[in-house]
């Protein structure tokens, strides 16, 4: 027995003497690169842009790499062609065919991890826009390398039609308590729209425009400067499926504390400043744009798997619509009713918030409308 343990002991040395030989350690595994492919089309742009890069590997900060354009784009001459198919419901063939072409742009922020300013994208003219009732395929021919490809619908978004507001219906923020006389805010404040095809999320914001007139004196005779401004409160952001058509229309409402609250938080009181809501076209003051961003089922998908994990289980599922590459095909849009009036009729209740209102009395709000006696900017 003896021998046996002195004959293990020798063989177990002579293991691990020959495996140390080499004692670098391989981390990286032969690598093959993948394509990554971003695109979001844009039925009402005169020209769509899709980035097409590639994933990469090497010995050494990963940082580094990141920083070196090469790392990442793919050369002109690796591609036969980049097309963009475009398809009709029914007819397997396309109806027509887009080619894309490379463009370098110059505007590419160059305080993050990856290459700056400048990048390659792939762009091609869409002067008529998208067709809203067609596919569209993107298809990247390689030399040498495997093909990608991607399909999407796109939203069709110049069917939007509001009910509330209109260009020249504007929102009650706002309402004079009869009992008290106190200005009161309303917590339902109503926006209506009807349902856009293949739309299946609505991102809506109201902008508020103003301009600052910044004075020496305290008396507000001799001016400084005069500011075009604007402040964005972002009413919410809402799938498709949560929400229900009512007489054709889609409803959405909010609290109108909340907007008077965020203005009151992102402008600074100032004694110096008198602040000009809104411009008087002769017959209104106009004051307000809703905008609202639109995503269709690819984005929402995308969207929702990337939010940030709230549960117990924090491993993120991955997405991609894009064949033999990852990424991203998608299409988005936009709507908006632009530039409605400050008033929801011929009161003066949002004046009045604003000017009297807890959140906003301390920021010298007056109305250009020469009609408006008690809060004109005399």
């Amino acid at each position: 027995m003896k021998k046996f343990w002195i004959l293990s002991l020798v063989a177990l040395a002579s293991t691990v003497l020959f495996y140390s030989c080499d004692t670098e350690v391989h981390l990286n595994a032969p690598y093959q690169s993948t394509t990554v492919l971003y695109g979001l089309l844009d039925p009402g742009a005169d020209t769509q842009f899709v980035k097409i890069t590639k994933t990469f590997l090497g010995d050494g900060n990963f940082y580094d790499y990141a920083l070196i354009r090469d790392s990442s784009e793919y050369k002109w001459e690796e591609f036969n062609s980049i097309v963009v198919e475009e398809y009709a419901s029914g007819n397997p063939n396309p109806v027509a065919t887009h080619t894309l072409s490379p463009i370098v742009i110059h505007n590419k922020n160059i305080n993050g991890v990856w290459y700056g300013p400048d990048q390659t994208v792939y762009y091609f003219p869409t002067p008529s826009g998208l067709n809203g009732t067609h596919t569209y395929k993107i298809v990247v021919d390689f030399v040498s390398r495997t093909d990608v490809n991607a399909t999407t619908n796109v939203i069709p978004a110049t069917t939007t039609q509001f009910q509330s507001p209109q260009v020249n219906l504007g929102l009650s923020l706002a309402y004079n308590n009869t009992v008290t006389g106190a200005i009161q805010y309303r917590d339902n404040v109503n926006l209506r729209w009807s349902p856009i095809e293949n739309a299946e999320i609505y991102d809506l914001t109201l902008r508020f425009h103003y301009t600052e007139l910044l004075y020496s004196d305290d008396a507000l005779t001799q001016l400084v400067s005069t500011t075009p401004m604007y402040i964005d409160y972002k009413i919410g952001t809402y799938n498709a499926s949560d929400l229900t058509a009512n007489s054709g229309f889609l409803n959405v409402e909010f609290n109108a504390e909340s907007f008077f609250a965020s203005l009151g938080s992102q402008i600074a009181t100032n004694s110096h400043v008198r602040r000009i809501v809104g411009t008087y076209d002769g017959s209104k003051t106009r004051a307000f744009d809703l905008m609202m961003g639109l995503a269709n089922d690819e984005l929402k998908t995308f969207i929702n798997v990337n939010a940030p994990v709230t549960g117990v289980i924090q491993e993120r599922p991955s997405y991609t619509n894009v064949v033999n590459g990852l990424g991203l095909f998608a299409s988005r849009a936009s709507a908006a009713v632009m530039n409605f009036p400050l008033e929801a009729g011929n009161n003066s209740n949002n004046m009045k918030a604003l000017v009297n209102g807890i959140y906003t009395m301390d920021l010298n709000f007056c109305d250009p409308n020469p009609s408006d006696l008690e809060f004109h900017c005399n």
